[in-house]
């Protein structure tokens, strides 16, 4: 009997090791599983936020923002929820920064992984502002990578899943919003007019915006260029010549104060030549200038000296950063907007130089907020931080 009871603990004692360690392992690999997932669903957020109109997503598809309801309303739903849930039937009760596309929720109920997983999205503003409208273009997205584990909990049969929540803070790069088709931001210029028949058409925008640093003569400088019938190629807002002069700090873009500081431009050219690699992506990056001469729908952004050519038609944006001049030739076409400026950081300054322009004859520049619009959904957010949640720590 001794022998027998014996032989029946060991077997039980063997049997409950094996399952812990069988557990274990499988815990393991359903918790790695849930975390590659709320990683894809950042990478697939970081996809979708250039293209999102974020006071729109903060409200959902039904256009209204439902309010705080818990402390995880961040959350694309609780903590205790997620353990718990069948993630295949689970359905959120609110829409309030759910993505969606041409009137329809992109994820209405997660997205399935290869296997048995699922991720679920869940846009929120940032603290710094309220929550249901957008200024600053800073955006919290938060992913919950969702597996059930292969093994069930002898002592906690009700946990069912393995949970991992991310969440990443994007800011959306709109500096470029250009107030109207010609923004010049400096302390002085240099510009050459040739014709009559070249036109800069603003519509219902000033044709030319001057953003001026202090001190500054580049007000008089462009209108001292320009004789009295070539003032009439320039039409927009209020009286010939469309213009007006500005100081950053007066533009209510609140984007538009990243393009004081030196991190903005030291960020943008480092990063800038991992997107222009593939012509196709629409972002084209000449740093020692050249002559563009052929159609493009995107971004083109250059330095030093560039000239459009006859066959140049661009669509979207074209970034003029200096130490050079622009040259626009007879026929050439930029229907969107022209950024010019020409800064060089020094440690934690900005060193300011002067604008180069000459405009030829017969050349356009014709303002289009849905191609600048378009064109800007081709920059990358821009990742602020990044970090894990747990129950202990979420808010």
């Amino acid at each position: 009997m001794m022998l027998i009871l014996f032989m029946i603990s060991f077997s039980l004692f063997l049997h409950l090791r094996i399952r812990t360690q069988w557990q274990m392992a499988a815990d393991v690999e359903s918790q790695l599983y849930s975390l590659v997932l709320a990683e894809n669903g950042i990478e697939y957020a970081r996809t979708l936020l250039p293209h999102m109109e974020l006071n729109l997503l903060l409200a959902g598809l039904d256009g209204t923002f439902s309010g705080i309801h818990s402390s995880e309303w961040r959350n694309p739903m609780s903590f205790a929820e997620a353990l718990r849930v069948d993630p295949s039937t689970w359905k959120p009760p609110h829409d309030d920064g759910l993505p969606f596309y041409d009137g329809q929720p992109l994820l209405p109920g997660g997205h399935q992984g290869a296997g048995e997983g699922y991720f679920f999205l869940k846009f929120s503003n940032n603290p710094e502002e309220s929550p249901e409208h957008d200024e600053d273009h800073i955006i919290l997205v938060r992913s919950l990578g969702i597996v059930p584990t292969l093994v069930q909990d002898f002592f906690f049969p009700h946990l069912r899943n393995s949970v991992v929540l991310l969440e990443a803070r994007f800011r959306q790069e709109r500096a470029f919003s250009l107030p109207s088709p010609l923004t010049l931001l400096g302390h002085s210029g240099s510009f050459q007019w040739e014709g009559e028949g070249f036109s800069i058409e603003g519509k219902e925008k000033f044709a030319i915006t001057l953003l001026s640093t202090s001190p500054s003569t580049l007000y008089p400088d462009l209108v001292s260029s320009l004789s009295g019938s070539q003032q009439q190629s320039i039409r927009g807002h209020g009286v010939h010549p469309s213009i007006r002069e500005v100081s950053p700090q007066d533009l209510k873009e609140p984007m538009a104060q990243h393009l004081l500081t030196p991190g903005f431009w030291n960020h943008f050219l480092l990063q800038l030549p991992k997107f222009t690699d593939d012509p196709p992506h629409g972002i084209v990056f000449l740093p020692e200038g050249g002559v563009f001469d052929k159609p493009l729908s995107g971004i083109l952004v250059a330095q030093r000296n560039l000239i459009l050519g006859n066959g140049a038609q661009i669509r979207g944006l074209l970034l003029h950063l200096g130490q050079g001049k622009l040259t626009l030739r007879e026929q050439s076409q930029v229907i969107g907007g022209i950024w010019m400026s020409n800064f060089g950081t020094t440690g934690d300054k900005l060193k300011a130089g002067p604008i180069a322009l000459q405009v030829s004859d017969s050349s356009a520049i014709r303002y289009d907020q849905a191609a600048i619009g378009a064109a800007l959904t081709l920059l990358p957010p821009t990742q602020l931080g990044w970090r894990i949640l747990f129950p202990e720590t979420v808010e």
